[in-house]
């Protein structure tokens, strides 16, 4: 079991009280640093919060059960124990992730491909793995009028098919989560989601605040993602304003070779450079690295695939494996080799993965300034920006020497900069850390100014 509240007070140097995980906590380190990926978690675990349709709102007293900071995706998310503990003996890439195979796909039900994105894939499989008995329903994404993203429940093949398609702007969808913990009569469901609400699922599956028979989530399918933007921006703003499309002839759109493409009910296609859209983005995906959502059972998308009627997927848990191969023998989907699809994805990851949270030199400076060595200063801002790293991965990362960094390591833990959790080093937070230097300076000021009398002294006895 993993203690996601633990990790987040862990590096708080005996100040965890006033970092309990709660609504406060929150808004202050999610929120209000506008990293908030408005994923629907935090109102989907707690009646007490309610969403804006920009940000999550505390609408009552808030009990402090922390279940608001704890599943949020925003906050500490051990994605390399996921990783092991879910895909074991897998293949590894640093940009796709953990992955059984990767292969294209496509629906052999003309209704369902007639309504998809592109191959139909998802649909498919939620459809079969509801026919199966293997899921009681689906967490998904439906377009209401104008295209208005809703999260629901979605219990039979007609509310799946409902759901099928991109709607390419933010909509909360572990919000309807709140459903499934409402409602016993839901013991396995299913969660589609971008990868931010990917990180969302696994934690509530990892760390149920639920009885497993009840609500036990069975699979998490991510969909490949970019960016997502906002629906003032991309559908009113673009679409309606810009592009002069009727919200409502709208049958879909398709994000392709850097091009929005819309398509009307007419057939028609207008195409938009996807970079015309950045100012509309959310603003938390432009700290977001991950592109295929890595924590899911398996990926699936489009990007790369020459076919916009085929989907590429990538395959990660052997349950994944196990329902799509369920699919293909009762000749619901057909699959082929993922051919050049594979390399495109992967430098479409690739880039995504680069968008590193960087520190400025000007931070370096102004940390080495405190009297901490350069090299300390270094593996401490290594430490915060790559979500903590064993002394191996340091030594790799920085070219450091195993003596050299074990005592910058020292070092650093006596001052407080940092504490090993298992065979990893975690970084205190930043705050804590510049309040500790904050008063290690006030104290040497204090100590310089009371030999002010006795420098004076000497002062007027030369000078007068």
């Amino acid at each position: 079991m993993f203690s996601f509240i633990g990790m987040a007070t862990i590096a708080t140097s005996g100040t965890a009280s006033s970092y309990t995980p709660s609504f406060e906590l929150l808004n202050r380190w999610v929120i209000e640093k506008q990293l908030c990926c408005y994923c629907g978690t935090c109102a989907g675990v707690c009646p007490r919060i309610t969403l804006d349709g920009k940000v999550p709102r505390l609408i009552n007293y808030c009990s402090e059960c922390g279940n608001c900071y704890k599943y949020c995706p925003q906050t500490y998310v051990p994605v390399k124990e996921f990783e092991e503990k879910l895909f074991p003996g897998t293949n590894k890439d640093e940009s796709l992730g953990y992955y059984e195979k990767c292969i294209l796909a496509q629906s052999t039900d003309k209704n369902i491909l007639s309504i998809a994105q592109n191959g139909g894939l998802v649909t498919t499989l939620l459809i079969h793995a509801l026919e199966a008995g293997l899921i009681d329903g689906a967490i998904l994404a439906v377009a209401e009028k104008d295209w208005m993203p809703k999260p629901i429940l979605a219990r039979t093949p007609e509310e799946i098919k409902k759901a099928a398609g991109s709607k390419y702007v933010m909509c909360p969808n572990m919000f309807a989560y709140r459903e499934v913990i409402s409602d016993p009569t839901v013991k396995k469901v299913a969660i589609v989601g971008l990868p931010c609400q990917v990180r969302a699922a696994r934690k509530l599956q990892m760390e149920p605040m639920i009885p497993v028979k009840n609500g036990k989530i069975e699979f998490i399918i991510g969909l490949f993602c970019h960016r997502n933007f906002s629906y003032e921006g991309l559908l009113l703003e673009t679409i309606k304003k810009t592009l002069n499309i009727d919200l409502s002839n709208i049958k879909k759109f398709d994000i392709s070779k850097g091009k929005l493409m819309v398509f009307t009910q007419e057939g028609k296609q207008v195409e938009l450079p996807v970079k015309e859209l950045s100012k509309y983005s959310w603003s938390s995906c432009s700290s977001c690295t991950d592109f295929t959502g890595r924590l899911a059972d398996i990926s699936v998308g489009n990007a790369g695939v020459i076919d916009l009627n085929w989907n590429l997927a990538i395959v990660r848990s052997k349950k994944a494996m196990e329902l799509l191969d369920s699919a293909v023998k009762a000749g619901k989907l057909k699959i082929a080799e993922g051919g050049d699809a594979i390399n495109a994805i992967l430098k479409e990851a690739q880039k995504k993965a680069e968008r590193r949270e960087k520190v400025s030199e000007a931070l370096y400076q102004h940390f080495s300034e405190l009297g901490v060595p350069s090299e300390d200063v270094r593996v401490y801002f290594t430490l915060l920006t790559s979500g903590g790293a064993s002394a191996v991965e340091l030594s790799k990362a920085l070219n450091i020497g195993e003596t050299e960094l074990g005592a910058i390591l020292a070092r650093l833990r006596e001052r407080g900069w940092l504490v090993e959790y298992g065979d990893r080093y975690i970084p205190t937070r930043p705050s804590i850390v510049l309040r500790m230097e904050t008063a290690k300076l006030q104290n040497l000021i204090k100590k310089v100014l009371e030999k002010e009398p006795e420098l004076e002294g000497i002062y007027v006895r030369k000078f007068g």
